[in-house]
């Protein structure tokens, strides 16, 4: 199996997430009660999200199937995440 293997459901693939959910979620960081998010903000972090979460999903597919492993589990995204951090900061 190829790399581009763990990518392919990627075509088949979608992801959502809740506005409000990413709204509430950077509205709990904020010092100020009074900052305000425009909709354009919210609609690039959840934009955003949901490109980590499929890249995320790929290179942990990546990893199982270059161990010969049917199921990506949870040690195969610890292994992914460090780099996944350093290419989206």
């Amino acid at each position: 199996m190829s790399e581009g293997d763990a990518f392919k459901f990627l075509d088949k693939t979608s992801t959502t997430f809740q506005r409000d959910l990413i709204k509430a979620l950077l509205k709990s960081k904020f010092s100020n009660p009074k900052t305000k998010i425009s909709e354009d903000v919210i609609d690039i972090i959840t934009e955003l999200a949901k490109v980590m979460a499929l890249e995320a999903a790929g290179r942990s597919a990546h990893i199982a199937l270059m161990e010969k492993k049917k199921i990506v589990a949870l040690e195969h995204v610890e292994l992914i995440l460090p780099q996944l951090m350093l290419d989206f900061s």
